[in-house]
């Protein structure tokens, strides 16, 4: 994806993360014991002004958690429904329904600015003054920090025995690791006389025919047709870089699917992922697979068109799999450290590869989805061959990707 110029690389996740660690718990008890003096009580619902949304990371989750902004809207109908998130997030934020503003932090490229943009935070949340805040960052402590400057009178968010954020929410709710993330975000409503419901409800992004729109005039530059094409991501984002399976194997898999089925190969990716995903472009021409690599040269209107559009998403578990779900994309996505319990798209059009080794998955959301993997290289990506990918595709998206070929050579001049 194409994203705004900059002039240095933004701080790491990594660095936030060591640095929450070591500072969040205190700051955590110091401000549990004073959560007694906030506001508290119930609330009516008709009656509530403002609910803030606290999502700092990942596209994907924000994605998933379409489903709980619609019903948010119902049960709030005169509040504004205020999100506050990351400013990587920017490009999806207008594609998201029923949320009326959004309030974007610049974390900058140091930790200081980080540090300081953080703290403009807790000041804006303390003079927003929601009547609700739901925390939607599953046990992070710099958003139970901010539950706690927002002064909400309904603070909620997720508990767990295992995870200390202090007692700053006066409405805990449990996060299932059974249940789908997208039913998981639905239980913030709870405490509002919500069901929490097991099956994942569907999401929604909004504007995707000016997406499309977008998408026909890439593919137009690039002599290739919409329907009649194969899109690609072989990264994962920064939060767990381990869920990507060997970019070699993407490459072969991508030579032989075009062998098979004649249609062109699209590899995309962040400006920050173009020298990864070059190397797998490289190899998978050097294969025999034609199309063309669009990692960093698409901005994120682009690349839902382009999986809306497709004939099949092939992608790691990554923001761009929850992307191409919300756009109506028939999908393939791999699995390993990560569950698709959790994460994985449900449907007859969607394909998970998911290996079930018994150490698998090892990462979860109560470590910060850090990988604790003893072995020299991660068995749970290596598990998946080349040849049982492409078996999988064929039994499952074979029927499409014929008749996909077939409307291809029919646009194809002959």
């Amino acid at each position: 994806m194409k994203n705004p110029p900059q002039a240095h690389k933004p701080v790491r996740m990594k660095t936030l993360q060591t640095v929450e660690r070591l500072l969040g718990g205190a700051v955590c008890s110091l401000l549990g014991a004073l959560a007694p003096l906030l506001p508290s009580g119930a609330v009516d619902p008709h009656k509530v002004r403002r609910v803030l949304l606290v999502k700092f990371w990942g596209i994907g989750s924000i994605v998933l958690a379409t489903p709980l902004f619609l019903k948010i809207r119902e049960v709030f109908p005169n509040a504004e429904i205020v999100l506050l998130t990351l400013s990587a997030n920017r490009g999806v934020v207008k594609m998201l329904p029923a949320v009326d503003r959004v309030e974007l932090v610049e974390l900058g490229d140091s930790l200081g600015s980080a540090v300081l943009a953080y703290l403009r935070c807790l000041a804006w949340a303390f003079r927003l003054r929601p009547d609700v805040l739901l925390d939607l960052e599953f046990y992070t402590k710099a958003s139970a920090i901010l539950s706690f400057f927002s002064c909400a009178s309904q603070r909620v968010g997720y508990h767990s025995p295992g995870v200390w954020r202090g007692e700053i929410h006066n409405q805990p709710v449990a996060f299932n690791a059974y249940r789908h993330v997208s039913s998981n975000f639905l239980s913030l409503l709870e405490p509002f006389g919500v069901t929490p419901v097991k099956d994942p409800p569907r999401t929604t992004l909004l504007g995707l025919d000016g997406c499309r729109a977008a998408a026909a005039r890439v593919l137009e530059r690039h002599g290739l047709t919409p329907e009649g094409y194969i899109l690609v991501n072989v990264n994962a984002g920064e939060l767990a870089i381990e869920r990507r399976w060997p970019r070699d194997r993407f490459a072969e898999l991508a030579a032989q699917l075009f062998s098979h089925y004649a249609l062109p190969i699209i590899f995309v990716g962040s400006a920050a992922e173009s020298e990864y995903t070059a190397g797998a472009w490289e190899q998978a021409k050097r294969s025999g697979a034609a199309g063309c690599d669009l990692a960093g040269q698409i901005n994120l209107d682009e690349l839902v068109g382009l999986c809306a559009c497709s004939a099949l998403v092939i992608t790691n578990d990554s923001g761009p799999l929850h992307l191409a779900v919300a756009a109506g994309a028939r999908t393939v996505s791999f699995f390993g450290p990560e569950t698709p319990a959790l994460y994985g798209p449900r449907g007859e059009e969607h394909l998970v590869i998911f290996a079930d080794i018994p150490c698998s998955p090892c990462i979860n959301a109560e470590h910060g989805k850090r990988s604790f993997c003893w072995r020299e290289a991660l068995y749970c990506q290596l598990a998946t061959s080349v040849d049982q990918a492409f078996q999988s595709i064929v039994r499952h998206h074979g029927p499409t990707l014929a008749e996909s070929a077939g409307i291809q050579s029919q646009k194809t001049p002959q």
